[in-house]
């Protein structure tokens, strides 16, 4: 059943001419004729500031402290001028705009661009650009925000942000701060320009209009094939636009319009002229435009009517035209927040920003590097400039994007050297790989990341001891036989220790077998894998401080006499 049924409650026009006496006549319920001067969309702009002048708009802007209207920033997207957040020290600037009517609005988006740093100064971490908007109650909620970390940016980010339910009503502001900011000499720069806020009712957004004309071939038994491909999401109902110039002057002389096969409407049964332009605008519901560009393409085809003859040039032309879904170009690049190495020595926990990645890119081996200093050797400060780094192997990696957290996890515990975690977002680092991208394929904000953990152990502050090692085991919950034999093998080396027997070797020995104890408990499940990796990694700690500094040895010649106790010979022991 066509799509057009329940548009035209039962009417259906025969692919044949009608009748004379019924050439003037259409049902009212038929897609009728309509001209495009009657479907003119107002403008859906609410507000709009490109700061043209070095002037702020009193019509747009009701508070301004301290920010200017500058050149300062780099390829500004309205050259010359961007607004400048923070142009003095020590203040914390604030642009605050009119208040606006949005109590009659649905769904209102508000978009600018911004940029860190620009030709300005550097802007340091906390010295975030913070855009707030005012509810009901008169109280400020914050609606997005740019961490001011990183280096100078050298082009305009774009953002466009919903504003929630909570903000349509009658009061509503937007302002733009920055924090931080509090010192004398703090004059950390962010710009902002292009700042627009758009309604996005049913039958607005951005005109899609195409068209396509073909010449001489308008007359039986040509039929006419129009293709068109790659459309956009409608965002309302389409004007489609038929301009002809051929033998239309007689209502048999008319055209057949066709969509996908499906049969639209018959053509100039009136108002058709001889070898003149005859236009007709018919409009396409959304529902049915929706189900004929489901795969981006419509195929619309005219045939002409048996007395439509070959009089003259011809020329037909189709022009479609409709409001597409409004389309929020992500062009923010994801941000690295903090990296940390979890206490079992092995894990860098990433924390990222709210901007969800690309699963593929984020999970990525190769998109990440481990490196060992192996030391200072020129002794500069900086061990990883000797060209004796080497890399460390990665067991696994795993993105979360509810916490937007990437876990990376090396094959063994990281102690004893200086190391570097280094993520490929795009920079140098990214010609093994592609890097790590967000959904839109943005690269991390400011390219490649490095994070450097010292794990080098002092061992008179550092070195966990053998002590140590039996307090944590014994906070494990292991099952008793297996909490009894680490213990015991600790309690034995102990001993060794602290009684200063010159023994390195053999408490060397018990903590190697407690290691084997460990691995054994670990792979049966009684331990887990972070507990393994800890007390591994501590108990190979506190081997290598045996190496360096073996206990003292006392002396170890022995005093033996024989005594006469209770009828029996006994062999005492004294020094």
């Amino acid at each position: 059943m066509s799509p057009w049924s329940n548009l035209l409650d039962g009417f259906h026009f025969p692919n044949r001419p009608p009748s004379p006496s019924r050439q003037l006549k259409r049902p009212k319920n038929s897609l009728g004729l309509e001209t495009l001067e009657e479907r003119v969309v107002m403008s859906a702009t609410l507000f709009s500031d490109t700061f043209d002048s070095t002037e702020f708009d009193a019509a747009n802007w009701s508070a301004v402290q301290n920010a200017t209207i500058d050149d300062v920033g780099r390829d500004e997207p309205s050259a010359p001028y961007a607004a400048r957040i923070n142009g003095a020290a020590g203040t914390g600037d604030v642009l605050e705009s009119v208040a606006i009517d949005l109590s009659s609005e649905s769904n209102v988006t508000l978009t600018y661009r911004f940029q860190r740093g620009g030709g300005g100064n550097v802007v340091e971490a906390g010295n975030d650009l913070v855009l707030q908007y005012r509810n009901a109650a008169g109280d400020w909620v914050e609606l997005d925000r740019k961490l001011g970390s990183g280096n100078h940016m050298q082009e305009f980010g774009h953002t466009t942000v919903a504003l929630p339910t909570e903000a349509l009503h009658a009061n509503f502001q937007f302002r733009f701060m920055m924090t931080g900011g509090s010192t004398a000499i703090d004059t950390d720069d962010w710009f902002v320009d292009d700042v627009e806020m758009r309604s996005l009712d049913a039958t607005e957004g951005e005109m899609f209009t195409a068209s396509q004309t073909q010449t001489n071939n308008l007359f039986f038994p040509n039929v006419l094939t129009f293709d068109f491909s790659d459309l956009p999401a409608p965002n309302g109902d389409a004007t489609l636009t038929i301009r002809a110039t051929g033998d239309l002057n007689f209502f048999l002389e008319n055209l057949v319009l066709r969509a996908d096969g499906q049969y639209v409407d018959q053509l100039f049964l009136v108002g058709g002229v001889d070898q003149a332009e005859s236009t007709v605008t018919l409009i396409l519901p959304q529902s049915f435009l929706e189900s004929l560009a489901a795969d981006g393409t419509i195929s619309f085809t005219l045939t002409p009517s048996a007395l439509v003859n070959n009089d003259g040039p011809t020329s037909t032309t189709l022009e479609l035209s409709y409001a597409q879904v409004p389309v929020v170009t992500d062009t923010d690049p994801p941000v690295v927040e903090s990296v940390d190495l979890s206490d079992d020595g092995r894990s860098f926990v990433i924390q990222m920003n709210d901007d969800d990645l690309n699963v593929i890119a984020a999970e990525d081996v190769a998109n990440y590097t481990i490196l060992q200093a192996n030391g200072d050797a020129n002794g500069d400060g900086d061990p990883f400039n000797d060209g004796d780094e080497t890399e460390v192997a990665i067991e696994s990696i795993e993105y979360n994007a509810d916490s937007d957290q990437i876990t990376v996890q090396a094959l063994n515990q990281l102690y004893d050297d200086n190391f570097r975690l280094i993520i490929n977002g795009g920079g140098a680092a990214s010609r093994r790989s592609g890097g790590v991208t967000d959904l839109a394929g943005n690269h991390l904000a400011n390219g490649d990341h490095f994070a450097d953990f010292d794990r080098t152990v002092d061992v008179e502050t550092d070195a966990p001891t053998i002590q140590d090692l039996k307090d944590a085991t014994d906070q494990l919950n292991l099952p008793r036989r297996l909490q009894y034999r680490l213990s015991f093998t600790l309690n034995m080396a102990l001993k060794f220790s602290e009684h200063g027997n010159g023994h390195p070797r053999a408490v060397t020995y018990l903590l190697t077998k407690y290691i084997r104890q460990l691995n054994w408990a670990q792979a049966r499940g009684h331990i887990s894998e972070a507990d393994h990796a800890a007390l591994v990694g501590q108990t190979n700690q506190v081997i290598d401080g045996l190496e360096d500094n073996p206990p003292p040895k006392l002396h170890n010649h022995h005093h033996r006499r024989w005594t006469w106790s209770h009828h029996r010979w006994g062999r005492h022991r004294r020094c």
